[in-house]
């Protein structure tokens, strides 16, 4: 947005929030930040009560993400990827796998992770009928097909035999409700076999496919804990199945089933063995990137007005910003950035900590664009990783994806507000008067972080509270970067027509205060920023909690103070698995309380 439209839009769209906060320790405390004192000292962020219930949950419903990945997991037992993919990409299947609603949204602050959207409706369950009843006759209809599902299955080959159907059943049925059946599933599946009407394997399959212990993961048949209905400790196959969606997000596979089958006992079989075993795979790192791609949110990195094509082609005077050319596809590079960020997030979850994450100067630019607008040559992907130019860039809040603002100009308040309120866990609301203040005097020098002072921090304005205290100190860091992300040491200032009049050095110097505690720690630049963020317990924080929701499914409550101070600890010093060991070794991961009224 230019000067001009942030002079006319005004407090309404600077301002966006009434000067309280929310810190991610509790709901309870709102402090005004005027009238914070350096000397406050901050509570623990959560308070363990380790003789505390665990919050009550409720049965989540496999997302579709999950269920690609469960089915396709379940038929690759059987037959070779080639077949699976071409069932996949079959019309009948594609139509109904893309005809699956998606899960998850966004609003204004926050997102809703696929696990959290648990809506039922006829969009969800026409689509498994049609798939159920699709998988279970592409078997049957084909001898060979049949005959490997099951050898597979039942070990054995003479598919129309009682006792092939019988071993089929226990073996399928454990595989795809990921549990032993009982007499009761037994007699029930069989009857769909026998079904007169609508019977046979196709009949037994779709039924299996479209068991609540299919769809959901089911968590019933834990023990009592203090012969209580309402508090279970999980089974050892529903432990199996939380450890497997949680890193996976896939049914659980065979070595994970047999130290289910084992109770967790016995050499390379216990639960920690299994979580550092499964941490490991490939599958991991596609469950780290399916979380990455919601946490960091593409629709929160702003698509192009056409007016930012008249600032690609800027010549900075002390060629500290490269200049790009006219016909970049800024969608394209939209897209390459935030793929960038993925990537980043991704890598360390694999190779490193949060702190790494929040503090690398690699590049993991793969575009000849973006690579050129970060300075440095595209990576490749191999083990030969690609640095910013020295004191340039510093993890993730330097990078183009979170940087750009789709405009010619910077926009340090969406910079500032989102890492307040995204990534510090800070709630922030509109203030009840968001017209323009009456008594803005424009600045002698109208650089962004001028104008956006001057407009803001009006003393006893609406605005005032968050802005100066809050949002401003955490976006004028990042004034380094232009509104494409390049570093640069000076800013235009343009003239009525728009043409660059002068240059101005970039000021990037403030006193964060991300902890809210009035610490004097000043930065310069994004880099010294990124210092501060990736040491800030407010941050570690609020990764443990974004973690939780992900992988459990629900907000947090107070009874997971202890799994989220375990989590908040690895985060903060250790690496980023740690945090998600930390999740499943809790009292949260591994009891379930049902919810009042079950």
């Amino acid at each position: 947005m230019s000067l001009k439209g942030l002079s006319l839009m005004g407090c309404a769209f600077l301002a966006a929030c009434s000067g309280e906060i929310v810190g991610p320790r509790s709901d309870e405390t709102r402090v005004p930040p005027e009238v914070i004192e350096p000397e406050v000292v901050r509570p623990e962020w959560f308070t363990c009560e380790p003789e505390a219930d665990p919050s009550p949950e409720v049965v989540l419903r496999l997302t579709p993400t999950q269920y690609r990945n469960t089915l396709e997991d379940l038929l690759s037992r059987a037959f070779t990827p080639s077949q699976v993919q071409s069932l996949f990409t079959s019309a009948s299947v594609a139509a109904n796998l893309t005809a699956l609603p998606v899960d998850g949204s966004t609003h204004r602050t926050e997102v809703t992770y696929d696990s959290m959207d648990q809506r039922i409706s006829p969009l969800l369950t026409e689509p498994q009928f049609e798939l159920a009843t699709a998988v279970g006759s592409w078997i049957e209809g084909d001898a060979a097909r049949l005959l490997a599902f099951t050898n597979t299955f039942g070990n054995c080959a003479t598919p129309a035999q009682s006792s092939c159907v019988d071993a089929v059943i226990d073996g399928f049925g454990a595989r795809a409700l990921r549990r032993p059946l009982d007499d009761e599933d037994r007699t029930s599946y069989r009857g769909a076999y026998d079904d007169v009407d609508y019977g046979g394997y196709k009949a037994l399959i779709g039924a299996m496919l479209l068991s609540p212990d299919f769809l959901f993961r089911a968590e019933f048949r834990g023990e009592a804990i203090d012969s209580r209905t309402d508090f279970t400790r999980l089974s050892p196959y529903e432990l199996a199945n939380r450890v497997s969606y949680a890193l996976l997000n896939s049914m659980p596979d065979d070595a994970l089933f047999t130290a289910a089958t084992a109770g967790f006992t016995g050499e390379h079989q216990t639960l920690e063995a299994q979580v550092a075993r499964l941490l490991a795979t490939p599958r991991a790192k596609a469950q780290n990137e399916h979380f990455y791609r919601q946490w960091l949110r593409l629709d929160r990195v702003p698509g192009f007005n056409p007016s930012a094509v008249s600032a690609l082609e800027l010549q900075y005077p002390d060629s500290s910003a490269p200049p790009l050319p006219a016909d970049t596809n800024l969608s394209q590079l939209r897209l390459d950035a935030f793929e960038e960020s993925v990537e980043l997030m991704t890598y360390y979850a694999e190779h490193g900590s949060l702190k790494e994450a929040l503090s690398s100067d690699v590049s993991f630019a793969r575009t000849p664009a973006l690579a050129q607008l970060y300075g440095v040559q595209p990576w490749d992907g191999s083990d030969t990783l690609v640095h910013f130019p020295p004191g340039q860039r510093a993890g993730l809040f330097t990078r183009a994806a979170y940087l750009l603002s789709g405009y010619p100009d910077t926009n340090p308040v969406m910079r500032g507000a989102r890492l307040r309120v995204e990534y510090l866990c800070d709630a922030m609301e509109p203030p009840a008067n968001t017209s323009p203040p009456s008594n803005y005097l424009p600045p002698s020098v109208p650089t962004v972080r001028n104008v956006v002072t001057a407009k803001t921090e009006i003393a006893g304005s609406a605005c005032q509270g968050c802005h100066q205290h809050s949002i401003n100190p955490l976006g004028f860091p990042l004034e380094s970067y232009d509104a494409f992300g390049r570093y640069r040491k000076q800013e235009p200032l343009h003239d009525l027509s728009g043409a660059v009049s002068s240059w101005v050095p970039v000021d990037a110097s403030t006193v964060p205060n991300i902890d809210r505690n009035g610490t004097s720690a000043r930065v310069t630049d994004g880099v010294g920023l990124s210092a501060l963020l990736a040491d800030s317990q407010r941050l570690h924080a609020c990764y443990a909690k974004h973690t939780f929701r992900y992988v459990l499914g629900r907000h947090e409550e107070r009874a997971d103070n202890c799994a989220l101070a375990r989590m908040e600890r690895a985060a903060g010093t250790g690496s980023l698995r740690d945090v998600a060991r930390g999740l499943t070794q809790s009292k949260a991961f591994t009891l379930r309380r049902m919810p009042a009224g079950n």
